[in-house]
Formats: C-alpha cells, structure tokens, sequence
C-alpha cells in the first residue's frame, strides 16, 4: 500500500512538474512573439519618408515659411495638451486599445495631408499626427514593461527597450535615404504610402496581447462608463501624489527631456547650416542617415552600461551639449562629428532613463507617469522653437547651435555641482 501511495506522489509530482515546465515554456513563447512584434511595430512607425520632406512638399504646395512654422506649431501645442490624456487612457482603457487608436489617427492625418483645396487639412493632418504621437508615446514603453513583467522577466527590459530604440533609429535612417523616392512619388501618393504603412503597423497591435499585472487591469472590461468619472478622478489624484512624493524622478523625466529638446532642434537645423557651408543640396539626406544612426548606437552602449543613471545625465549633457556647441562649426567635418554625438547622447539617456524609472512606477499608472515626459519635451520645445528661431533668423545659425550648446553644457555643470555639494555635505 505504501509502495502505491509512493508511486501516485511520484507521478503526481512528475506531472507538477511537466506542467510547470510547460506553463513556462507558453509564457517564453507568448513573450517572444510579444516583443516581435513590439520590434516590427516600431519598424513600421518609423519608417517614414515623409518627415524628411514634409517641409518640402509644403513650400511646393504654395504654403509660406510662417504658415510650415504653424503647422509645426500646431502639432506641438496639440502633443502638449493631449500628452497626459492619453497616458491616462492607456492606463485606464489598456495598452493594445491605446494603440490600435493611434493607428487610427496616424491613417487619418496621412489621409488630410494628401487632401488639396483648402490649407485646413494640413492643419488637421497635423492635429491627428499629434495625436497618433501621443497615443503612442508612453503607451508603447508601458505594454512592453508590463509585458514582460507579467512574464517574470522585468530585468530584461533594458534590452528590450534598447533594441526597439534601435530598430526605430534604423528604419528612421533607411527611410532618408528614400528621400529622393518620395519627392519623385510626390505628396499624395508618399503620404497615402504612409497610410499604408500606419496600416501595417495596426496590423501589428492586433496580434498584441494585453498584459494583465495588477488587479484593476484585470478589471478593465468591467468597469461601466458610470465608473469612468470616479476611475478618473481616483487616476489623477494617485498620479499627482506619486508627482509630489517623487520629485528625483520627475527629475530624471525632466533631464531626459532636456537632452532631446537641443537633439531634435539641430536636426530641425542642420540642413540649411550644411547647405549654408557648401554641402550640395541633392545629397543632403546623406548626412542625416548619420543622425539616428548614432541616436541607434548610443540606444545600444546604453543596455549595456551599467553607470549610475546621475552619472549618465551628467555626461549626456556635457558631451550632448559640447557636440550641439560643435555643430554651429563652418567645417563640414566638424559639423557632422557634432551632430552625431548629441543623438548618441540622446538615445543612450532614453534608455537608461526609460529603465530606471519603470521600476519605479506603478503599473497602473506607469503610461500616465512616462508620458509626463513626453509633455515636458512638448513644453520645452514650444518654448525653445520660437527662441532659437528667432537667433537663427535675427543673428545666423551658427549662434542658435552655440547656445543650444552652451545652455546644455550649464546645465550639465550645475547637475554635477549639486551633486558634489550634497555628496559632500553627507560625507561632512
């Protein structure tokens, strides 16, 4: 009887096991197609021909300088006002519903811009491009984090997140060099190729799976809308209190976004400084594939450094601001070894950031939390835009690069002071 009773607890333990085993053999490979697709998603978003000649194909379509400041004026004040509000919405509908809204929006601002006869659906294809960024932006960041956290394997997502940083900066380089490919298309049809490939993307989100960390993720579907007030109202509250008990991490937001604001501003740049010092005019796409491919470079040193996240700060901003300093240079060398190193710097804070700071958010607050970021980034640039636009036209480019630079290297330097201030007053 003895020897049965041993036998059945043998058995029973073998088939614990088996099925463990196989529990975890589904999770590995629900998490491997997971981030497949996170990787072609941020492929397809990425891959966009369009954002190197949009400015072109305007000025060609009749629209003046001022009227492409506020086309890009409106989309920033759009992204800034809609940030947070779609944070909340990934948090509060889900991720995957989030992004295939995104979708929706992308598909719909290349639909306006490809429309002709009144200036007003630019204007409205900007709106929807903002849109479709924000809903994106945070969202993504979120799905993969909890993704891979319900997966038991959080500690992996710094090179997650580093390779779809690095698969967004390539495709974003192999589309300027269809530069060339797109002005031949002409607008209508490269945007409508932008519709397709927003399509595609869609596509992508559907296959996604929404993961479920906490409980009232897993009560999503069952909440009324009569609920939606007070699940709002409990959302904000429980986010700005995070906001005031964790003002270091608001920090390292902020000095996240500090170091983008100056990268996309001497990408905004760049051409006409490099026209301006004698690059030839059709081979202009040549040196901003150099752009994010460096941004690609630093995305990846970043997974596997393992500085302390200040230290990164500190040196993204003195060696971000000295190559921004650099690229106001009239030596075409020199310009281009600046601007490469200001989005290495770029994508290796995204990075480290990105990281730190997930494993301190919630994760039912975590696409509300980082797309603080993204907002900051917005207030930043819609006060940077006009400044640096009116040096660039009241003095010469060269000035607006030397006190991007210059700003970004103050800023660096009193980090680091305050730094070595508090360092030595705890030592005291």
């Amino acid at each position: 009887m003895n020897d049965v009773n041993s036998n059945q607890r043998r058995i029973s333990a073998c088939f614990c096991a088996a099925l463990h085993r196989e529990k975890e053999r589904t999770s590995m490979n629900n998490i491997k197609r997971q981030t497949r697709l996170l990787y072609m998603y941020e492929a397809f978003c990425s891959f966009r021909m369009v954002d190197v000649v949009w400015v072109i194909f305007l000025l060609g379509r009749g629209f003046s300088l001022a009227q492409v400041g506020l086309a890009e004026g409106v989309f920033h004040v759009t992204s800034m006002i809609f940030e947070i509000p779609s944070g909340m919405a990934a948090d509060l509908f889900g991720r995957k519903r989030t992004l295939l809204l995104s979708g929706i929006a992308g598909m719909c601002s290349g639909v306006f811009m490809a429309l002709d006869g009144w200036s007003g659906w630019i204007y409205m294809g900007m709106i929807f491009s903002a849109l479709s960024f924000n809903l994106t932006s945070g969202t993504e960041e979120a799905l993969a984090y909890d993704s891979l956290l319900e997966a038991g394997c959080a500690e992996t997502y710094k090179g997650v997140r580093s390779k779809m940083s690095v698969t967004g900066r390539v495709f974003s380089a192999l589309s300027c060099t269809l530069s060339p490919v797109a002005i031949a298309l002409g607008y209508q049809y490269t945007y409508f190729l932008a519709v397709l490939l927003n399509l595609c993307a869609f596509l992508c989100v559907m296959g996604m799976q929404e993961p479920h960390v906490t409980q009232e993720q897993k009560q999503r579907g069952r909440h009324g809308f009569r609920e939606m007030g007070v699940r709002l109202k409990h959302h904000v509250l429980d986010t700005l209190h995070f906001m005031r008990k964790h003002p270091g991490t608001m920090g390292k937001l902020f000095a996240d976004a500090a170091v983008a604001c100056p990268c996309y501003l001497t990408m905004m740049y760049l051409q006409e400084h490099l026209v301006n010092c004698g690059w030839p005019e059709k081979w202009i796409g040549m040196p901003l594939l150099l752009i994010p491919l460096a941004g690609a470079a630093g995305a990846r040193l970043a997974a596997k450094s393992k500085m302390r996240l200040l230290y990164v700060l500190i040196l993204c901003g003195l060696l971000g601001g000295a190559g921004t300093y650099l690229t106001g240079s009239r030596t075409i060398v020199i310009i281009l070894a600046g601007a490469c190193v200001m989005p290495a710097c770029e994508g290796f804070s995204e990075v480290a950031v990105s990281e730190n700071v997930n494993r301190e958010f919630s994760s039912d607050q975590r696409a509300t939390l980082i797309s603080v970021d993204s907002m900051l980034y917005s207030v930043l640039m819609v006060l940077a835009s006009p400044v640096t636009g009116y040096l660039g036209e009241r003095y010469s480019v060269t000035v607006t690069f030397h006190v991007l630079g210059g700003v970004l290297l103050c800023a660096a330097l009193l980090l680091g002071a305050a730094y070595a201030i508090r360092r030595s007053k705890i030592c005291s």
